[in-house]
C-alpha cells in the first residue's frame, strides 16, 4: 500500500488489485485532482457554434458476449427493461454487460443533441467491435483499436463494480501515468455521476487497465455501482437510475469540453496541512517496526476547517525519497517514515496550490 497508506482494494475491475505492503516503496495511489486547478468552466454557448470544437467521444460498454462481467442478484419480478437471466436455482440475475450497454446507449442519446459525435465500441451483446467474443485480450484490443483508428477525442469506459466485501458506491479510474487532461475528464465525470445517483463517493483512482493504458486520447473508466451489493444491484435494475448515471457521465463530458456549467459545486481549495507523529500503538497496528520507522499523520483542511478527501500529497522523507499519498475519507493521509533524523515535508500535489507542512524526524533511540 502507498507508503503504508490504509486504503481499500479496487473491486472486480480493479486489477491488479491491492498493492503489496512496503515500508518505503514507491507506490502510486488514488489521485483526486481538484477541478478548480484542472477544469476551466466557460460560458454556455450555442450547440451549433460549439459543434466543430467539441471532442468526439468513444463510448465503451464494458464486457459483452460470453463475458458477462459482474453478476448481481435481484428480487423476482423486478422490472429492469434488460434481458432476463435466471440461474439453475431460480435466482434472478443482473449481468453487468447488459447494464453497461444500456447506460452507454442512454449516454449516446444524451450527447447527440448537444452536438457531440459518438462512437460505440459495441452496440450489441458482443465483444469489442461487435465481434463474437473469443478472449479478453482480443476484446480489449478491439475496443482500443477502434477508438484510436477513429481518432476519437475522448474515451469513456462504462462498468459496474463487484467486491467480496459489502462495498457500495461510485469509483472512476485513470491510468497511473495519466495526463492532466485524463484526470480532469475523470474528475468531471465522477463528480457529476455522484451528484446524480447519490451513492457513496469512493473517489478517482489510479489503475493499469488495458483500455486506459493503450488509448491515445484522454480516457476514464467509470465504475457506477456495485452489483455485488444487493442495494446497488436493485438500483442498477431501475431504468431511471441508469438514465441518471448516463446523464451524469454526459454532464461530466460536457463540463470537461466547456459546453456547460452544470452547477455542481467545485471542491474548496486546501489551505492547511498539519503533520504529526502517530503514537506507538498506531504505528504497530500499521505493521511498522518502531525501531525502523514511525507512522506520521498528515491532515488536510479547507478554509472553513473541514477535512478534504482524496487530495494528492507529495511527501519528502529525511532520506530524500519522495512518496505520493492521498487523503482518506477523514481528510488524513498515513505515511511510514524511516527513523532517520532530518526534515519531513508534506505538500499538496496540485498545480498552482502551495500548501505544505514540515516536521522534524527524531534520531533512533
Amino acid at each position: 500500500m502507498p507508503a503504508r497508506l490504509l486504503a481499500t482494494c479496487p473491486g472486480d475491475h480493479g486489477r491488479p488489485g491491492c498493492l503489496p505492503p512496503g515500508l518505503y516503496g514507491d507506490v502510486r495511489v488514488t489521485r483526486l485532482i481538484l477541478a478548480a486547478a484542472l477544469v476551466a468552466l466557460v460560458a454556455v454557448v450555442s450547440a451549433p457554434a460549439m459543434a466543430a470544437a467539441l471532442p468526439s467521444v468513444a463510448i465503451d460498454p464494458g464486457h459483452g458476449g460470453a463475458d458477462t462481467g459482474a453478476v448481481g442478484e435481484i428480487p423476482p419480478g423486478t422490472e429492469t427493461g434488460l434481458p432476463p437471466h435466471v440461474d439453475k436455482n431460480g435466482r434472478v440475475l443482473l449481468y453487468e454487460k447488459d447494464v453497461n450497454l444500456d447506460v452507454a446507449q442512454r449516454l449516446a442519446a444524451w450527447l447527440a443533441p448537444r452536438g457531440f459525435v459518438t462512437l460505440m465500441t459495441r452496440t450489441a451483446d458482443l465483444a469489442g467491435g461487435d465481434r463474437p467474443y473469443t478472449s479478453e485480450s482480443d476484446d480489449l484490443r478491439a475496443r482500443v483499436d477502434l477508438a484510436n483508428a477513429a481518432g476519437a477525442g475522448l474515451f469513456v469506459s462504462i462498468h459496474q463494480n463487484s467486491a467480496s466485501s459489502p462495498a457500495s458506491g461510485t469509483e472512476t479510474y485513470v491510468f497511473r501515468q495519466a495526463s492532466d487532461a485524463s484526470r480532469a475528464l475523470a474528475l468531471a465525470i465522477h463528480q457529476e455521476v455522484v451528484a446524480r445517483i447519490g451513492l457513496p463517493d469512493r473517489g478517482v483512482r489510479d489503475a493499469g487497465f488495458y483500455v486506459l493504458r493503450h488509448t491515445s486520447m484522454p480516457s476514464a473508466l467509470v465504475e457506477g455501482a456495485f452489483l455485488s451489493n444487493p442495494g446497488d444491484a436493485l438500483l442498477l435494475a431501475q431504468p431511471d437510475f441508469r438514465q441518471r448515471m448516463a446523464e451524469g457521465i454526459g454532464a461530466g463530458i460536457a463540463r470537461y469540453a466547456g459546453l456547460l456549467d452544470t452547477g455542481v459545486v467545485q471542491p474548496p481549495v486546501p489551505t492547511r496541512v498539519t503533520l504529526a507523529r502517530a503514537g506507538s500503538a498506531m504505528t504497530k497496528r500499521a505493521g511498522i517496526n518502531p525501531r525502523k520507522g514511525d507512522l506520521w499523520v498528515a491532515s488536510l483542511s479547507d478554509q472553513s476547517g473541514a477535512p478534504m478527501v482524496g487530495v494528492p500529497l507529495r511527501a519528502r522523507l529525511p532520506n530524500g525519497k519522495g512518496v505520493d499519498v492521498s487523503t482518506r475519507g477523514d481528510g488524513r493521509a498515513l505515511l511510514a517514515v524511516p527513523r532517520r533524523p532530518g526534515r519531513l515535508t508534506v505538500a499538496v500535489a496540485v498545480p498552482g496550490i502551495r500548501v505544505a507542512a514540515r516536521g522534524n524526524v527524531p534520531a533512533r533511540r
